[in-house]
């Protein structure tokens, strides 16, 4: 059996769908986008199922709904709870982050989608924070963390209520 909140989300998601389908323009990219961030903004995250019924919404094929994902990071398709952007520009990179980011991403287990197993942590890369003179630098949740080792990275994050 279904509870209340489970229900309301199902109907808040069914009418966002059928509102983006009946649009002339639902197959557009910035109207695509609008109905993602309204989906996420319901549902916390943009799940498989919800993936595949946003293009059916829409009129296209789910592989351009993941191409337009990976165009705005701000739409998530995981619950993860903390964010990891490991810096690999020329300063930061110099001074071992690459190491770190490797190490991170081995004892967290992060897949090939920057997604730890657990899905409670997204990873990525960034070309550069903008932080040179403090090199290297790792974000964790929008922070920025100087010179820490692979273990403190994970700390952190286990520090804000991960269960790694």
């Amino acid at each position: 059996m279904q509870s209340g909140h489970d229900e309301k989300m199902d109907t808040e998601v069914r009418e966002i769908l059928d509102y983006y389908r009946r649009l002339p323009d639902r197959g557009s990219q910035e109207v695509i986008v609008s109905m993602l961030r309204e989906l996420q903004d319901v549902c916390g995250w943009i799940g498989p199922s919800i993936l595949e019924a946003a293009a059916q919404a829409a009129g296209v094929k789910v592989s351009l709904i993941q191409v337009i994902m990976k165009r705005y990071p701000s739409l998530k398709k995981s619950p993860y709870v903390h964010e990891i952007i490991v810096c690999t520009g020329r300063n930061c990179a110099g001074r071992d982050n690459l190491k770190v980011l490797q190490e991170v991403k081995r004892l967290l287990k992060i897949g090939s989608d920057g997604i730890s197993e657990d899905g409670r942590v997204y990873m990525k890369t960034r070309a550069c924070l903008k932080q040179c003179r403090t090199a290297p630098n790792i974000m964790v949740d929008g922070k920025i963390c100087s010179g820490k080792s692979a273990e403190e990275i994970i700390s952190m994050v286990m520090g804000h209520g991960a269960d790694i």
